[in-house]
């Protein structure tokens, strides 16, 4: 990904921190390192992998897609999308089971 999106990626070197003399690209030869203009200029373009790698305060997978996503509350345990489909089952599944228990 580094060297199809990164503008600054030059053959194996970095021209952002080229100052006469040419630099290694410090992602290509790390896994840990992560350039300030890869994470603010390249990464946003890949919401999925930017949550991953920033990681930000509050992020959960969904436990029925296995999404990563941004948690409201510490409680949550589905993204949006699952959230309103799991919210539909649960319900479903109460309403029958109402049903079937009343008397006759």
């Amino acid at each position: 990904m580094i060297r199809k999106s990164c503008c600054n990626y030059d053959s194996g070197n970095c021209i952002s921190l080229d100052d006469g003399e040419p630099c290694i690209c410090v992602q290509s030869i790390s896994y840990s390192l992560c350039c300030t203009w890869f994470r603010d200029w390249v990464l946003p373009g890949t919401p999925t992998l930017h949550a991953e790698i920033t990681k930000p305060k509050g992020l959960k997978r969904c436990t029925e897609c296995g999404a990563p996503f941004l948690a409201k509350s510490n409680h949550a345990k589905y993204c949006s999308d699952c959230a309103r489909k799991v919210h539909r089952r649960q319900k479903t599944a109460s309403d029958r089971k109402r049903r079937s228990n009343t008397d006759k």
